[in-house]
């Protein structure tokens, strides 16, 4: 009973605010009685329509009938009127809610061009066909002013929808583009359309002196109202547009301003035609920039729900990776103490089940290194010890670490380096892990009997060091994306090396710390080159004095 009640009362307010609106067009010189070029209850009735529903189309057309009968308008011609009204309203609501992802708050360029082609040229015929048809058959207009009849009606329905539609709507909803402006800014609008549109309009009473410019008068006026809707919007564009058609139509009825005409019809006709199309651009303008910016606000959003679900995913890698780790030490305690006989002595066969189970543990192990290792990757740079750093320790480093494994496949590794005394200038540890990176990289896709090279040359103040192999290579198409995150070449549920794919992701991110870059050379079937080029040391350090002689290791 309530929302009866209410929706009683909606319609009574919109018929009784419509027919004050057409009161007020009707003051200004109507055609035939009837039609006039200022139409403000177009533009009302359809926002409101838009807001609250067709529900309020009743209203619309009480409003209608209420002031053709205020007007004189016989009962026939007032039904004809008010059907002709109310279902321009219509089509021209249900035109708008038919627009993909329509904007109420015009923040869209095809809600803003739908609103015009559609709403205020298009169906504004309807109003004016069956409105000025009906006074046509009542005998109300001669065939000679149908014409001037119909332009009239339809321009002023086009202007109040233009004009009146989009400041409703865009007032009365929350706009998605977010705008942080200042007063100042505000104010310094406000002046400058106050005194723009004075001059503009109220020459004559002003005496603004004439300036022989090819500018019309009106042409300032443009760039002010481009400023109000390309930095405040659709509201401040449609507020703008609205105040300054008021001070047009006010000075051009008293026969002020440049669309001043001998005839007062000609000179609304000229001034309602140039309000519509300033108001159009304004729209446009005010949709494609709020386009951008709620783009930009989405992307930023966006990226922010990426960095949180980012972050949320290096937490859980990271615990999990401490987790595992538990359980995984005392896997290797117990295959230890089985291996040294502490519960007894291993026949052949157990103790080779034991080696596996060590040898798988370790394997499992190195990828936990690595998915941390990734992590704290992506935690962003840690400040670490930059110092001179031998090229051959650094190498000699890392052959201990992988010896078990060259033994295990017979491979050969040699060494090429320039100089015994190559240095580079980085984290020692950071160094080891890239280079011990690499060679497992390379060791991997070794086949056995296979050979590895590691070598180093100065270039300036650069030094490459290299490591090389003889291994199954990498397809030209796969190398582009070698250092992608979980990217592996050997992909699918039938891959014959493991890994998670993480070791050139930290490889490089380490290297790009230390500035510097790694890059990867490979051919399929013929062998894999990964170089890694630092800066060289700054100074040399005191042991390089003794001569290293080049070293081939075989196994």
């Amino acid at each position: 009973m309530h929302s009866r009640v209410r929706l009683i009362g909606l319609n009574l307010a919109l018929a009784a605010v419509y027919a004050l609106a057409v009161r007020l067009g009707m003051a200004f010189n109507p055609v035939a009685g009837f039609a006039t070029l200022v139409w403000p209850p177009a533009g009302i009735a359809l926002a409101v329509v838009l807001l609250l529903g067709n529900r309020l189309l009743p209203g619309v057309f009480l409003g209608v009938c209420t002031a053709a009968l205020l007007a004189g308008a016989p009962l026939l011609v007032t039904l004809g009127i008010a059907v002709g009204g109310t279902c321009q309203v219509l089509a021209a609501a249900t035109l708008l809610r038919r627009v993909p992802t329509f904007s109420i708050t015009l923040e869209r360029v095809t809600s803003v061009v739908a609103l015009i082609v559609g709403a205020a040229v298009a169906c504004t015929t309807i109003s004016a066909t069956l409105g000025v048809g009906t006074l046509y058959v009542a005998g109300l207009v001669r065939r000679s002013q149908l014409p001037e009849a119909w332009r009239a009606w339809w321009v002023g329905g086009m202007v109040g929808i233009l004009l009146f539609t989009p400041l409703i709507l865009a007032w009365s909803t929350r706009p998605r583009a977010h705008r942080e402006l200042h007063w100042v800014e505000k104010a310094a609008l406000v002046a400058s359309l106050t005194v723009v549109s004075a001059l503009t309009f109220f020459e004559n009473l002003l005496h603004v002196p004439k300036l022989a410019t090819p500018f019309h008068p009106a042409d300032l006026l443009v760039v002010v109202l481009l400023w109000a809707a390309i930095r405040f919007g659709q509201r401040g564009a449609t507020a703008a547009v609205l105040g300054v058609s008021v001070v047009a139509i006010v000075a051009t009825v008293l026969k002020d301003g440049p669309f001043r005409q001998p005839v007062l019809t000609d000179s609304l006709l000229l001034l309602q035609a140039y309000m519509a199309i300033v108001a159009a651009t304004c729209l446009m303008f005010g949709a494609t920039i709020a386009e951008r910016r709620i783009a930009n606000q989405d992307a930023r959003r966006a990226e922010l729900a990426a960095e949180t679900a980012n972050r949320a995913k290096s937490q859980f890698l990271a615990v999990m990776s401490h987790e595992l780790r538990t359980p995984l030490n005392a896997i290797q305690g117990f295959a230890e103490l089985l291996h040294t006989g502490v519960y007894g002595p291993l026949n052949e066969k157990q103790a080779d089940a034991v080696q596996r189970i060590v040898q798988n543990e370790k394997s499992l192990l190195a990828m936990i290194n690595e998915m941390l290792g990734f992590v704290d990757a992506e935690r962003g740079p840690l400040a670490g010890a930059s110092e001179d750093v031998l090229v051959a320790d650094a190498f000699d480093g890392v052959e201990r670490l992988i010896r078990q494994e060259v033994a295990r496949k017979h491979l050969v590794v040699q060494r090429e380096l320039a100089a015994p005394r190559l240095a580079v200038r980085a984290d020692p540890t950071a160094l080891q892990q890239v280079l011990v990176s690499l060679l497992s990289n390379a060791t991997k896709y070794t086949g056995d009997g296979g050979t590895i090279t590691l070598g180093a040359d100065g270039d300036g103040e650069k030094v490459r060091m290299r490591v090389s192999d003889t291994g199954i290579g990498i397809r030209r198409e796969e190398i582009e994306r070698i250092f992608e995150p979980f990217f592996q070449a050997d992909s699918g549920t039938t891959r014959q090396y493991s890994g998670v794919g993480l070791g050139l992701t930290i490889a490089r991110n380490l290297v790009q710390n230390m500035s510097g870059e790694v890059t990867i050379a490979s051919e399929v079937g013929q062998g894999t080159t990964a170089t890694v080029v630092l800066p060289a040391a700054t100074a040399k350090p005191a042991d390089v004095a003794e001569e290293r002689p080049l070293r081939v290791v075989a196994a």
